[in-house]
């Protein structure tokens, strides 16, 4: 578990930078128009598509019950 700070870390950036580049975004439609923009859009959208995909896989990580030495021994050998 020592890297949940830095998985909190990296999500936390990735939820700011979508929003700032959304910001970005709406900067760039209102000067320039919206199809000039959108490229800009579609990065922050994949960002925070990113974020909730890292988000859901710790919740779906911390949800799994532990295992015990025979199970980690079968994973080990067949995965």
């Amino acid at each position: 578990m020592e890297s949940k700070p830095k998985t909190n870390l990296i999500n936390i950036l990735l939820l700011f930078f979508s929003a700032g580049i959304m910001v970005i975004g709406v900067h760039q439609t209102i000067t320039n128009g919206f199809e000039n923009a959108y490229w800009i859009f579609m990065v922050a959208i994949a960002l925070f598509l990113y974020y909730q995909v890292r988000k859901n896989k710790v919740k779906q990580e911390a949800n799994q019950p532990p295992m015990n030495r025979r199970a980690k021994r079968f994973m080990d050998r067949n995965h």
